[in-house]
């Protein structure tokens, strides 16, 4: 048995896993009452978290199960083998003395859990502060923990019918009056469709070269000429790139050539655009902000500087969430945290969060020039974690069909017919992009079709007809 000395009887009861264990295996209802509580997780013996496993799995497929379907189940298992195999699982039966008790010994298993978790992440919490790490970072984390804490917790939170309607009035008061203002994106088609309004929370996702860094840029750059604060995290470039992009955005220069030797007048432009770009409020995160707590550290300074400045902190982009560090002991679970975390990072912070992610790459591998749709994103297709999809308020796609019209990534036809074909989409498409909603919390799914120059961050309202597509 997996055992640690180090752990009190307060966190961990190997007595009390066996009472629920038999319980549940001397009566398989008992599994209802108990299912929306425990988890596998919860257990501390590794042998008794497989055997849950196995109980869980056959009562959703709506099987029985017994020692005896356990055993033959759990053949392979060395640990439970060890223990005696089908006799422990006889007696895990014969021992269950108090069955109708099982919905306690679940409340109690998973108060254990926590009081191990938590155990665990403050004693880390002790080390990294005794081994130099920032006190806000750590006070930060606290915060968040507490949250979460606030969110599994047991206790009634409820609110009457009619003090949610009046805090809703209150609400859409603020915003008539023009109080309560959601994030300037810079396009009026994409705002028709819907709002970035604080503690919410965006998912902003595409493949590789979709133009989705250029589309945050865009929006940020758009709340920030409105007089709304903005904080970046960027985790996949220098904050001197960055800074190059935006300011490519008002000067019209490629920022692909602001690696190179310019001429006169450009450079002059450069410059002149940066002294009118200098009191823009966007604050650029250090690349030692790379987890939750950091982030949320930052942006309560932010938030304070931005207050000083007379100005709100309205939205806060994560370049990329795929790279934010989170916890856990697989790359699923991390990733799956820090999705979670990003809601409370909005809530505490009163901002939008926009959090950009990668798509599945191998929507890029096409074929044919004519196979293009087939590479537009959708939720199946975001990469790394089901909480992707989950967490966000709203999850967004952007999409450009002229990247897989244009060579390389395509052969241009060279029968007369085809290539006709292929000119009609190309100049369909040359020069924008579609802003795919695939979730919206509070709105319709659909689409925004917007024009496009990627060499300078821009994107703007067509005026063709062709603003909105509906699915």
């Amino acid at each position: 048995m997996n055992t640690q000395a180090a752990i009190s009887a307060a966190t961990q009861s190997p007595e009390l896993e066996q009472q629920l264990l038999g319980a549940v295996l001397s009566n398989n209802d008992r599994y209802h009452e108990v299912s929306a509580i425990v988890r596998v997780e919860h257990f501390f013996e590794h042998t008794h978290a497989a055997i849950w496993k196995n109980i869980a799995a056959r009562i959703e497929r709506d099987h029985v199960v017994t020692p005896v379907t356990l055993a033959s189940d759990l053949a392979a298992n060395e640990a439970l083998q060890s223990l005696g195999g089908a006799r422990y699982l006889l007696n895990l039966v014969a021992g269950s003395t108090a069955g109708f008790a099982a919905k306690d010994y679940a409340i109690d298993l998973a108060e254990m859990y926590q009081r191990r978790t938590l155990a665990g992440r403050f004693e880390q919490l002790a080390e990294d502060l005794r081994t130099g790490r920032a006190a806000d970072d750590a006070a930060a984390e606290v915060e968040l923990m507490m949250m979460e804490r606030a969110e599994l917790s047991a206790e009634p939170r409820t609110m009457s019918f009619n003090q949610a309607q009046m805090l809703m009035i209150e609400e859409m008061h603020d915003i008539k009056e023009g109080r309560r203002v959601g994030v300037v994106t810079g396009l009026r088609t994409l705002d028709d469709e819907i709002s970035l309004n604080a503690q919410h929370y965006t998912l902003l996702a595409g493949s590789t070269s979709m133009g989705k860094t250029a589309l945050a840029l865009h929006i940020a750059f758009s709340a920030a000429k409105a007089g709304q604060g903005v904080g970046f995290v960027t985790l996949e470039m220098p904050e001197q790139d960055l800074s190059k992009r935006v300011n490519s955005i008002e000067s019209g220069l490629a920022y692909n050539t602001y690696d190179r030797a310019m001429s006169e007048q450009s450079f002059r432009t450069v410059i002149e655009t940066a002294k009118e770009q200098q009191d823009l409020p966007i604050e650029v995160f250090s690349e030692k902000v790379r987890d939750v707590p950091a982030i949320l550290s930052e942006g309560k300074k932010v938030a304070r500087k931005m207050k000083q400045r007379g100005l709100k902190l309205k939205l806060l982009v994560i370049d990329y969430i795929q790279l934010v560090r989170g916890r856990g002991e697989s790359a699923v679970v991390r990733l799956s945290q820090v999705a979670n975390d990003m809601k409370q990072v909005a809530k505490q912070l009163d901002c939008h969060v926009l959090a950009l992610a990668q798509v599945d790459r191998t929507l890029a591998k096409l074929e044919k020039w004519d196979q293009w749709p087939q590479a537009r994103p959708g939720l199946p297709h975001l990469r790394g974690s089901g909480d992707l999809e989950m967490a966000p308020d709203n999850v967004l796609f952007v999409f450009r069909p002229q990247y897989f019209l244009t060579p390389p990534r395509c052969t241009v036809p060279s029968d007369p017919s085809d290539r006709a074909d292929w000119e009609s989409e190309y100049d369909q498409w040359k020069g924008k992009a579609e802003i795919i909603i695939g979730k919206a919390r509070m709105g319709e799914i659909g689409s925004v079709t917007v024009g496009c120059d990627l060499s300078v961050n821009r994107f703007w309202d067509l005026d063709d007809g062709q603003g909105r597509i509906a699915f």
